[in-house]
């Protein structure tokens, strides 16, 4: 009976039961038009970019202002690309595009920025740290300040809410990469808006940046039903609900095992193996992560083909994950599950490849190898969380 009131209460705090206009559906409001009217603009944005009426930023800003370039990140800009972007033109504007997301560059250059007044940025965040999109408004940022460049920022809400925040504050002296750029929580429970202005003030940055915040959105909710249809912000992620299982088990593809990539996505983080579980382990797998306990979570043995990524082409054993949406403690549940792989396949397991950026930190790593219990070790998280919560709150916009 618990667990159905549970679950009946997540299943009501996620309905879109408040009208919702993000930032880009306040493009047209007079105060945003003015601010925009009679500048030289570039956009930073991609195919997830839509009005509720299912207008692109793009088209709407090069009919009604005066639009130069387009700036595109890590998987493109109309399209969904996953490899490295090339530097092209928009087919539908004739507008040059101009990639963040190359093998030798992922900011744009003081002659990218000739001649612009301010950059627009609407991207579409999943809420946790090595997501790319906030590390590119970074750099954005970063090449803008010095030229004078404004930024306005469309905002759009965290996902996965705002509340609750979750995993070790990234280390210091790991900061800068681009999936671990700045001193976050693995799941921060930010918008882009509020981390931008974050990293405007710490980094001392002095540029010029307006956010143009949700109206209708609350912290608490957690949105896995959408007033709006989902368009994906990354190939991986095709459906809303693998965006929570991002967050819960992203992180462990640092190891040598299959995730579910594929030419379709549709298993994405859904799944977890390699050719070399044999049957047996998979169903030894599955039994060890049930026992971890996670109410809303379990697992079964699963088989499937791999047609993309580490394995494309073999048939890999392992475990599928059947969650019913309840709220998981993604940080607890990745500790756990990195230990228990580690445990039954340490010998083919590619240990020593665990990232400490992803993680947060080194010490973090050893303790999951050395066995150290999560009970142990998360009273170091959340000594940093509770520090977190309070930083955070002069950039909150919500």
């Amino acid at each position: 009976m618990k667990n159905s009131i549970i679950a009946l209460i997540l299943i009501l705090i996620s309905l879109p039961t408040l009208a919702m206009d993000y930032g880009i559906d306040r493009l047209s409001g007079t105060d945003i038009h003015e601010k925009l009217e009679g500048k030289s603009l570039a956009v930073l944005t991609h195919a997830a970019a839509r009005d509720k009426k299912g207008d692109h930023l793009i088209d709407l800003l090069h009919a009604s202002f005066d639009l130069k370039k387009i700036f595109a990140p890590e998987h493109g800009l109309r399209t969904m690309a996953d490899d490295w972007i090339e530097d092209g033109t928009d087919e539908q504007t004739g507008l040059p595009v101009i990639s963040l997301y190359k093998r030798t560059s992922k900011g744009p250059t003081a002659n990218d920025l000739t001649g612009i007044d301010a950059i627009v940025i609407d991207l579409q965040d999943v809420g946790v740290r090595y997501y790319t999109y906030f590390s590119t408004i970074a750099e954005v940022m970063k090449a803008a300040a010095p030229l004078n460049v404004e930024i306005i920022l469309l905002d759009r809400p965290n996902l996965i809410g705002g509340k609750i925040i979750e995993g070790k504050v990234l280390d210091a002296n790991l900061t800068g990469s681009f999936t671990a750029y700045h001193t976050v929580p693995t799941r921060h429970g930010m918008t882009l808006g509020e981390l931008a202005l974050m990293i405007n003030h710490e980094k001392n940055m002095k540029i010029k940046l307006t956010v143009i915040p949700v109206s209708g959105w609350e912290r608490e909710s957690i949105i896995f039903n959408m007033d709006r249809p989902w368009i994906a912000p990354s190939p991986a992620l095709i459906d809303i609900d693998q965006v929570g299982l991002y967050a819960i088990w992203g992180t462990l593809e640092n190891f040598n095992l299959a995730i579910g990539r594929g030419l379709v996505n549709d298993l994405a983080f859904k799944v977890l193996g390699a050719p070399w579980i044999t049957k047996t382990e998979s169903l030894k797998l599955a039994s060890e992560l049930n026992a971890m306990g996670f109410q809303g979570v379990k697992f079964e043995a699963y088989q499937w083909k791999v047609t993309r990524a580490t394995y494309a082409g073999q048939t890999a054993q392992g475990v599928k994950l059947i969650w019913d949406g309840q709220e998981v403690r993604t940080d607890e549940f990745t500790y756990k599950t990195a230990q228990i792989l580690i445990k039954l396949f340490r010998a083919r397991l590619n240990v020593d490849k665990m990232s400490p950026q992803s993680y947060g930190s080194l010490t973090m790593v050893n303790a999951i190898r050395n066995g150290t219990p999560w009970s142990d070790y998360v009273k170091v998280i959340d000594k940093e969380l509770e520090s977190f919560e309070k930083r955070r709150i002069p950039f909150l916009l919500y």
